[in-house]
This record gives C-alpha cells, structure tokens and sequence, in this order.
C-alpha cells in the first residue's frame, strides 16, 4: 500500500476555484482565451447547468458539466509519483499529450536556459581549482625533487606525500562540507571555500620548508572536499531533467581544464612557487564573484522549509514566462514523502539505513573508490614523471599539455552524450576501451624493463594514453552525473558528501601507492592492475544499475524505491496514447 498524496499538494489544489466556462482557457487574468469544447453529448447534457472544475495546471483550467461528474476522479491510494491528474468527461486524463498541444497553441513557453547554463559555468570554475590543485606534483616534481635545487627538496617518501595529502585533507574537508551543505546550502559553502582557497595557495608559494609545504597541501585538499559535493550538487538540483546530464558535465570539464591549467603554466620557465601562485589567483577570484548573485537551489531551499524562496528561486532558474508551479509542488510532495518534515542529523541518518537507499549509497561508494583505480588520478599526479620514465620520444611537458587538452575535449563529448547514451553505456563501453589501452601501456613498460630496445616505438606510450584519456574522462563524468542525481533529494546535500569521502579516500589510496607499486611491481604491473579495476568496474555497473537517462530526481528516487514497472506506469498514466475528440 503506498502513501497517499502530500497533504501540502493537496491543499495547493484545494485551493483552486471553480471555474464558470466550459473550456480549457489559456491564461487567467487574460480576457483574450482560446476555448477548446468539449463533447456533444456531454455538452448537450450540461448546457442548463452549472460547471464543475476539473482543476488548473498552470494556466490551464479544464472545467465540465455536472452530469460528468461521474467520471471525474482524483486517483486515491496512488504510489507516490505526485499523479495530479483529472479525468475529462470521456475520460482521457488531464496531461495528456493533447492538452499539451493545446497548452502549446496557447504560447506556453519553454523553461529558459541561460540561467542555468549560467550557474553551472560559474559552478565549473570551482572545478578548476580543483584539477589545479591534483595536477600540480604532475609540474612541479621536477623542479622540486632536483638535487641541484637551492629551494625545497623533496625525498621519495615526501613526493608520495606531496601528491596523496590533499586527499586526506579532501576527506575531512568532505566531511565538513556535508554539514555545511546541510545548514547553509551549497551556494554558500563554496563562497567558503574559494576565499579560503586563494589564502592557501598564496601560503604555498611562500611555504619556507618542507613540513609546512606538506600540511598547506593537505588543507588545500580540505577545500577540495568542500567544492566537490557542494558544486555538483548545486548544478544538479538546478537543471531541469532534459539538459541535466550535460550541465552536470560542466564541472567535471571545470576540472579537466583546471589539470590543463596547471600543465600550462608548469611548462613556462616559471618557478613551482610561481605556478602556485598563478594557479591560485586564476581559480579562487573568479567563481566567488559570479556566484554572489546566484540564488540558492530551490530543493536545497525547500529543505530547510523556505517555500517562497524556493518558488522564486526555481522561477528564477527556469525563466519568468515559464509555468514552474508543477514542478514546484512535484518537489514539494517528493520531500514530504520521503521525510515527513524529518530534516535533522539523525533523521537523515536513519533515512540512509532505509533499504533502497542504503544500496544506492553501497553502489555509489564501490563506484567513488574503484574509479580511482582507474589510473585516471595516478596519470594525472605523475604525468611527466611517466613520460619521463618511459623513454617516450616527445617532450614530457609538451606531452602532458596534450593530454590536458584532450582531457578537455574528452569532457566535452561526454556533456554531448549525456543526455543522448544511458549512463550505463557511458561507464560500461568507456571501461573496457580504457582497460584495453592501459594493457597495452603495461605491455611497452613490461618489454622496457627487459632490457629490450623500444627506441622504435617510443610514440607508443603517448597514444596510449591519449585513446586512453577521453574514454576515462566519459567514465569519470558519468560517475559524477550518478553521484549527483541517485540519491534521494531530501538527503543529497549530506550523503552526497560522504560519498566524497569514499571519493578522495581512493585518491589517497591511488596516489600514495602508486610510488610504491612502481617500486615493487613496475610500470607494467600498476597499470595491468588498472586495467583489471576497469574490468571489474564494468561489471558491476552492468549488473546493477538501472538506466536513469531522461528522468526527474523524483523519478530516479521513485525508480529505486519502486522499480521500473512503476515509472513505467506512472509514465503511461500522464501521457497516454489516446486523442481527446
């Protein structure tokens, strides 16, 4: 037995007026309306009497004569997908797609993009700074573990360090950002962040020693762990499902630019203290600015019981001309089915134990720490170290600085095919492309440490890598765009962050090791060892997770909770196939 609609919602239509007109008119305050009739018999039975409202949507009022009354209905005991529907006097359901028609003819307009757009460019600035902060060992190793250097040196042991402790700081700053999330909103936390970012970055690029230098890495990471969860967050919750996918793709392109960034400037005859500060003031001024006149998310808003922020806010989003009253009460009825007004800390902990959420939140936590064993972040750390340690023909900067670039362009395919491929195609097709190249790149380091001459296919580990590099940025995309959108709405802001803890605790675990693995079992065996984890991560993938491309967060939360069969159902019951006369 599911639940029965919220009651805030059915107060909402509660609160409608009759209408006196026999018609689907378009626009109330609007004297000029086009009027749709309804059939013979009906009208003929009903002509002498009084209406009955059937309800508004928007601007759309669908009225009928009394003797019809019969067969309209509010659908009871319904799952919980937020049905509003009527049924007209023959009865075809109220949203059908020939109202919609009617609806168009009348000059509804479409939900406005460039907000959107707006907002998730400003949230992809903060990702930035994140490939920044990760690429940069990739830059400055070199300089920093040259023992002809008069500044900072660095032992083996301290380049692990300098390249995993912004993860141990990531987890901490995730954890802080998950309450922060909650209580003030995502908007907000990255205001935080960025300010906090700059003063650390400047602090690196006048660090006196070596500790020093490895502690302001680690509380840069903690601002990796308050952008990461909040910015995709913010971005998801603010697009409309249609293009949702390929906003959500912004910031994970913020960060592969941000990589590209970093490999930049570290190849201009600058000093790493240079590069930090540089890196700094490109990533941290500009996000700050923009998103001082952004409003917060509507769902985040809606959370904290703030409805008439969160109606204008999601105006905002959508356009002034566009009716977002439907989607509004579909955001207000999905929160109160899911928490009953239960918003707090330990409410939303028991809300993860609940079954279907707890799963989700298993799958999402194999998928943030696996994904790192990709040997997506250890190429991006070690990057010209690699290419150095592979006797590759190219210029090792000039390599990386392609590899940045196609990182981009990688990103930017996987926003166009977003919203076009499943997300489970987007992980399970990319994974294997990735598996079968990382081989090969294992194949060339395995035949380097035989003593045998490979000076005639030096161009091999460069194209490797760059077939390689757009397939994992497309897996690492659409892990994000699952991050983001499978958890339910009324804890996202929180668990979404403990999800990044898991995150940066396989960078960590990716970065810290790799030295070593490279120490104990070569080139080849860390990447043969990737190459099993994208195997591995196919698998899983195609086994459990169901596709979500093309549905609302409320959907997506319905699917997990009820199944396919449902949506299914629910679907058919808000478009059906037949025309109303």
């Amino acid at each position: 037995m599911f639940p029965a609609k919220s009651p805030v919602v059915c107060q909402l239509y509660r609160r409608r007026e009759e209408d006196d007109d026999s018609s689907v008119s378009c626009g109330h305050d609007n004297p000029a309306f086009v009027s749709v009739p309804l059939d013979e018999g009906d009208a003929a039975a009903g002509a002498n009497a009084s209406n009955i409202n059937l309800g508004t949507r928007g601007n759309v009022t669908v009225s009928a004569p009394p003797s019809a009354s019969k067969d309209i209905s509010l659908l009871k005991n319904d799952p919980p997908d937020r049905q509003d529907t009527h049924k007209l006097p023959n009865g075809k359901p109220q949203g059908s797609v020939e109202q919609k028609e009617v609806i168009s003819s009348c000059g509804e307009a479409k939900p406005a993009v460039t907000q959107q757009v707006l907002a998730a460019f400003l949230a992809a600035l903060t990702h930035v700074a994140l490939g920044a902060i990760v690429g940069l060992p990739g830059v400055t190793l070199p300089q920093l573990t040259d023992p002809r250097s008069s500044d900072l040196h660095l032992g083996i042991n301290q380049v692990a360090l300098f390249g995993s402790l912004i993860h141990v700081g990531g987890v901490i700053g995730s954890m802080v950002g998950g309450v922060l999330n909650m209580r003030v909103g995502q908007r907000v936390t990255l205001l935080v962040a960025m300010p906090l970012s700059l003063v650390l970055w400047l602090a690196l690029a006048f660090t006196p020693s070596v500790w020093l230098l490895l502690f302001l890495r680690a509380l840069l990471g903690a601002t990796q762990g308050l952008v990461g969860a909040a910015s995709n967050n913010y971005v998801v919750e603010i697009a409309q499902k249609e293009i949702r996918g390929r906003l959500t793709g912004f910031t994970d392109t913020g960060r592969q630019v941000g990589f590209l960034l970093v490999y930049v400037v570290g190849s201009l005859d600058l000093t790493w203290r240079e590069v930090m500060l540089v890196c700094g003031c490109i990533t941290a001024v500009p996000p700050f600015i923009g998103l001082l006149f952004m409003p917060d998310s509507p769902r985040w808003l809606v959370t904290k019981g703030r409805l008439e922020e969160a109606r204008k806010a999601l105006a905002f989003f959508r356009g002034p001309r566009y009716d977002s009253q439907p989607e509004y009460d579909d955001i207000i009825q999905q929160f109160e089915h899911t928490t009953n007004n239960k918003t707090g800390f330990s409410d939303q902990m028991n809300q993860m134990r609940e079954p279907s959420v707890f799963r989700r939140m298993v799958f999402l936590a194999f998928l943030m720490v696996a994904v790192q064993f990709t040997g997506n972040m250890s190429i991006a750390t070690y990057v010209v170290p690699i290419f150095q340690a592979s006797n590759s023909t190219f210029n090792s900067y000039t390599s990386a600085i392609l590899i940045g670039c196609i990182r981009v362009v990688g990103t930017v395919v996987s926003q166009l095919l977003a919203d076009r491929l499943s997300r489970r195609i987007m992980v399970i097709i990319p994974c294997l492309a990735c598996s079968v190249t990382l081989a090969v790149l294992g194949a060339y380091f395995f035949v380097q440490s035989q003593q045998m001459d490979v000076s005639s296919i030096g161009w091999l580990p460069l194209t490797a890598l760059m077939v390689y590099t757009p397939f994992v940025c497309i897996v690492q995309a659409a892990i994000s765009i699952l991050r983001a959108e499978i958890l339910p709405t009324s804890i996202r802001a929180f668990s979404a962050a403990i999800m990044y803890v898991f995150f940066f605790m396989g960078m960590f675990a990716a970065t810290y090791t790799f030295p070593a693995m490279v120490g104990t079992i070569g080139e080849y065996g860390a990447f043969w060892s990737y190459s099993a984890s994208c195997v591995i991560i196919a698998l899983v993938v195609g086994h459990v997770l169901p596709d979500t491309r093309g549905l609302s967060l409320e959907q997506i939360d319905d699917l997990f909770r009820y199944g396919k069969k449902y949506i299914m159902q629910s679907m058919n019951s808000r478009f059906p196939p037949q025309k109303i006369p």
